[in-house]
């Protein structure tokens, strides 16, 4: 027990000191608490395991929250302090004052005081951190720390480690009595939490959310080399933007003139994210029986869609119009004789087609006659043609010159499964320094949103999943197509 007044004038004994370290250590709290709490102790039996507890329990919210150093120290110290000054007001009972009050109530009463208030830094008397004024949002963060653990085994929980085995009842139980209620059994306590009232549904929702950006993440489309993002703050159609003329500087005459360049959005559209979306659900039932194989179906549904989804948005413009791409700004498909990029005739991969093709590229020309020396970095196939793109690019040991393959290495191989044409092969160059194919997502989530609510029409929890993403061509010149033949 703690009573909360000063016990020592000046630095704490310093054996005092290393013992509370020591203990403190143990439980992974960081060595400043020691030095902020030894001031109130006699001995270092006053730091009882309910008071660890307690200290895990605030030093967790502080770092949940990125405060710094000087941040937590005096948020602690402000705490200790505003619990002098309410003990101080005793309201004319001349015993209050020596009423000793136990660290644990004290960091309760600290941590109320954080979720409801925010600490007042360095005693300032403005406004409160507006980062502390959720006051379940730390415990959201750690159930969902919580139940990722026991989702994904290459999670390794934090904030919520003393939850992580807990069965999704218990969580539920727990869940519900750290927000001030008191459901009476687990069947109660997983009613409560799946009721319109609670947030625990944000707890299933952010753990599936995090294990599935992760392997969307993780697994996207071979397409995704093939192209380059484009930023969308909003869902508006917009345009590249456009030079009057190739940009390069000129020679100033002895008048000191200089050209302008006209910079506007006359350029190819940009992609503009659209909304795609599917709805789960999983019972009250499963909760109770802890079914977490269901969470863990439900989550390879959500990545396999979403990838799936991912794909054919990509693939979309690139087999608009018969396999001929897009509609550019100029009324013709991305590739058009016109552009250069379509072979007259097809042809089979080869050393000789591919030269052909490789020529195409670096001989590309901007509408003011600027070149774009394209430099081919990768063939883009279907997997009809993955063992002939392996051939055509293979080392040969070559007994003479003429037998030598020029792309032996040098070129990157993409197999797209969901490319439709077996024969057709393009040859594109660097989506990270040259347009091409671009994609672009709604605010840069480059992963979906998964979002919960209370199911009504049945017990239990209703999930959907939300992306907002889009992809064309803002470019032909970097990618070039042969038929195939």
């Amino acid at each position: 027990m703690l009573d909360f007044q000063m016990k020592h004038e000046g630095e704490p004994p310093a054996q005092l000191l290393a013992q509370v370290q020591m203990l403190l250590g143990k439980a992974e709290i960081p060595k400043w608490v020691a030095r902020q709490l030894t001031p109130y102790m006699s001995t270092a039996d006053d730091l009882d395991a309910k008071l660890i507890e307690e200290l895990q329990a605030l030093i967790a919210l502080f770092s949940m929250h990125n405060m710094t150093l000087e941040e937590m120290k005096a948020a602690l110290l402000q705490a200790i302090e505003d619990n002098q000054a309410d003990r101080g007001d005793s309201g004319g009972d001349p015993d209050a004052e020596k009423t000793e009050m136990s660290a644990s109530l004290l960091l309760r009463h600290a941590i109320a005081r954080l979720r409801s208030k925010g600490p007042k830094m360095g005693g300032a008397t403005g406004p409160c951190i507006t980062r502390w004024q959720s006051p379940l949002h730390q415990n959201v963060a750690m159930f969902t720390d919580a139940l990722q653990a026991r989702l994904d085994r290459n999670h390794t929980p934090t904030t919520g480690r003393r939850f992580a085995s807990h069965s999704l009842a218990e969580m539920a139980m727990a869940f519900e009595r750290a927000n001030g209620n008191r459901p009476f059994n687990m069947h109660e306590a997983v009613r409560m939490a799946t009721h319109a009232t609670s947030d625990f549904p944000s707890v299933l929702s952010g753990a599936l959310g995090n294990l599935v950006a992760r392997d969307v993440l993780a697994a996207k489309p071979a397409l995704m080399r093939a192209a380059h993002e484009v930023e969308a703050t909003d869902y508006r159609l917009g345009n590249m933007l456009g030079l009057s003329a190739s940009g390069m500087p000129q020679e100033v005459g002895e008048g000191g003139e200089i050209k302008h360049v006209t910079i506007d959005e006359s350029g190819e559209a940009k992609p503009a994210p659209r909304d795609f979306a599917a709805l789960f659900r999983i019972s009250q039932k499963a909760l109770i029986n802890d079914d977490l194989g269901l969470f863990g179906q439900i989550a390879k549904k959500m990545v396999a869609g979403a990838i799936e989804r991912q794909r054919h948005v990509l693939l979309e413009p690139l087999l608009a119009n018969a396999g001929l791409g897009n509609t550019m700004s100029d009324g013709k498909t991305v590739f058009h004789a016109a552009h250069g990029n379509l072979a007259s005739s097809g042809a089979a991969l080869s050393v000789a087609s591919l030269s052909a093709a490789r020529l195409a590229l670096r001989t590309q020309r901007g509408k003011q006659g600027e070149y774009f020396a394209i430099e081919p970095w990768a063939l883009v196939v279907p997997p009809a043609l993955e063992t002939a793109a392996q051939q055509v690019l293979a080392q040969i040991n070559a007994t003479k010159s003429s037998d030598t393959n020029p792309f032996a290495g040098s070129l990157e191989i993409i197999v797209e499964v969901g490319l439709t044409d077996a024969k057709a092969w393009y040859l594109i160059g660097n989506p990270a320094t040259s347009d091409g194919l671009a994609y672009s997502f709604l605010d840069g989530q480059s992963a979906p949103r998964v979002e919960s609510k209370p199911g009504w029409e049945t017990l239990g929890t209703e999930f959907r999943l939300v992306w907002a993403l889009d992809a064309r061509f803002v470019s032909w010149a970097s990618w070039f197509k042969n038929p195939g033949a």
